[in-house]
């Protein structure tokens, strides 16, 4: 190679431009999509995955560090695209590390059910494909749980959770989805640049945003009132722009069944965001027998026989009429019954517990 001759963009080193070291981690990640925009991909994966894994853990850059085997000097300088030198030797070493990373991905309060399986395959579709999902299901049946679980084993930036609150006007929405998103702002920064924001950090790293209980911004809401409508057309324009940014996110919207009474007066906005996608799903209902024998298992309760009735009838009753919301409830009061009279649990336990239960509300009528 000539070196008179100017190398072409394509023959170039990646390098990020030089500037001078400042060791804090206050980048906000907006502006560090920015910064590492330029990189080939294999880069911008690796370093993503650094910065957001201390993000994650409220993790100074010290500690950051430490867990990645380079210097807070050196990560500062990365992130604020200020380091100034081919980065193929840093990044091979932070894949090494990021391969021999020990990181627990247990929850032990977590259980597989069936509707969990289904929503986390659900997830990574929408993600693989950038498509629009929704995801529609009775209350109380895991949905919450199984997204808030699949943010936390799909995390370091890749998964964004955010869960609707009644009652917000447009302006509160969306200030409360960029803080969801980690997106920094100043109170006189204009809407219009929070918007620049969310649409450069989503529209980067192959993204899954989840819209949970979207049918709460529709709550309390008089027919004249046309925010709901404006909340669902920011989340349309957010899909969009993403997309026109960079590459775009995937975006799955879940919801209860509440959602059918309110779609008379929203329907066409909301309709507007889901021709976006091809994945419309209706979850089952009710928890399967292998949801309940999972969790029966998991409270170290032994398998169910003709010689417990009463605990069969309660347990069929519990399955036929909610869901496994309260069926947790009464096997976490069961166990607590257990714990109380220093016994190892037991399905007495649990019939003991959910007849003082209903005594209760008896008297209470």
């Amino acid at each position: 190679m000539n070196p008179d001759i100017p190398q072409t963009q394509a023959e170039a080193p990646a390098v990020l431009r030089p500037a001078t070291s400042n060791a804090n981690y206050n980048i906000a990640p907006d502006q560090f999509e920015r910064v590492i925009a330029p990189l080939p991909e294999d880069q911008q994966d690796v370093i993503r995955w650094w910065y957001f894994l201390g993000k994650d853990r409220s993790w100074t850059l010290t500690q950051l560090a430490k867990a990645s085997g380079s210097s807070s000097t050196t990560l500062s300088r990365v992130f604020r695209g200020e380091y100034g030198a081919d980065l193929g030797n840093l990044c091979d070493a932070l894949t090494r590390a990021r391969d021999s990373f020990a990181e627990s991905v247990n929850n032990p309060e977590f259980i597989q059910t069936s509707l969990a399986s289904q929503l986390f395959a659900i997830c990574d579709r929408t993600r693989n494909l950038r498509t629009v999902a929704f995801a529609q299901g009775v209350m109380g049946n895991g949905k919450t749980t199984a997204l808030e679980e699949y943010k936390r084993r799909n995390n370091h930036g890749r998964t964004i959770y955010y869960r609707c609150e009644p009652g917000l006007t447009l302006v509160q929405f969306i200030s409360s989805l960029a803080s969801a998103c980690g997106v920094g702002f100043k109170s006189k920064q204009t809407q219009l640049r929070i918007r620049e924001k969310l649409y450069t950090l989503l529209g980067a790293g192959q993204r899954l945003l989840i819209i949970d209980e979207l049918h709460q911004l529709f709550l309390r809401r008089e027919k004249s009132d046309i925010t709901p409508i404006q909340q669902c057309e920011f989340l349309r324009c957010l899909y969009d722009k993403s997309a026109a940014v960079n590459s775009g996110c995937g975006m799955l919207l879940v919801s209860t069944d509440a959602l059918d009474d309110y779609l008379t007066h929203a329907g066409p906005a909301l309709a507007q965001l889901l021709d976006r996608g091809t994945i419309k799903v209706i979850l089952p209902p009710k928890p399967t027998p292998e949801d309940a024998r999972a969790l029966t298992r998991h409270f170290g309760l032994p398998v169910l026989t003709a010689d417990e009735p009463d605990a069969s009838e309660i347990l069929k009753d519990i399955l036929k009429s909610s869901g496994l919301r309260q069926l947790t409830l009464h096997l976490r009061d069961g166990a607590a019954t257990a714990a109380k009279q220093g016994e190892r649990y037991g399905w007495h336990h649990f019939v003991s517990a959910f007849k003082d239960l209903k005594s209760l509300s008896k008297r209470h009528k």
